[in-house]
């Protein structure tokens, strides 16, 4: 497993289909950034800016191989694991912007008086890992071998942003909203909606390595 995790690393960065989305999370959490919000509030911004860039970043990288390529991985490998792989590397690419962020929102945002900096960082943390979760399940969800249409995908990229983001039901609105109301106490920890958010990436997995597997381990061309 570990070599697939190294060659879908190499694949996303060698085809730079990860600048786009990376480069929209910089400006989003750069135009947020203005020295007087609360710790807590920023970082409910950016984590709630990563569903939409990390399902981006994950349709970009299982759009992006050539299915020659994911036909010779899955003669050696099987037909899921691969696709297991394409879609660990870019949720490690999101954890690993949610961290640089909330490095970047620690020297930016005034210090929580009388608040204990752990309990805010913790929630917030914690929230970003619920998107980076929703986020990964919306990109599986959105990209080959379930949705194989460019239009389809892209349409169903924004569409499922919003419902996750303000859908009152959804663990990614309940988390950001606990986040960015954080109060004297410090942002709550997201105890219902991170294994919320866990059990619908697991399924959203599960069904792309499951389709995946059906149609012989190749994801595709998209069509228009």
């Amino acid at each position: 497993m570990s070599a697939l995790l190294r060659y879908y690393g190499v694949l996303l960065l060698r085809s730079q289909r990860w600048l786009p989305p990376v480069v929209a999370y910089a400006g989003l959490v750069a135009i947020s950034t203005d020295g007087v919000s609360r710790l807590g509030s920023q970082l409910g911004w950016n984590a709630a800016v990563l569903v939409p860039v990390l399902a981006w970043l994950t349709r970009s990288l299982l759009t992006g191989e050539p299915p020659a390529a994911r036909a010779c991985l899955a003669a050696a490998t099987g037909t899921r694991r691969p696709q297991y792989a394409a879609l660990a590397v870019p949720l490690a690419a999101g954890l690993l912007l949610m961290a640089l962020a909330a490095a970047v929102a620690l020297l930016t945002c005034p210090a929580p008086a009388g608040v204990p900096l752990a309990s805010v960082l913790g929630g917030g943390l914690a929230t970003g890992v619920v998107c980076c979760l929703a986020g990964s399940a919306l990109g599986a969800l959105c990209a080959p071998p379930l949705l194989r249409t460019t239009a389809g995908g892209a349409a169903g990229l924004v569409l499922g942003s919003v419902l996750l983001l303000v859908f009152s039901a959804s663990p990614v609105n309940a988390a950001v909203r606990g986040a960015v109301s954080s109060g004297p106490a410090g942002a709550p920890f997201p105890a219902l909606p991170l294994p919320a958010a866990l059990a619908l990436a697991a399924a959203c997995w599960w069904a792309s390595a499951r389709a995946a597997g059906r149609a012989g381990g190749g994801t595709g061309p998209e069509s228009g």
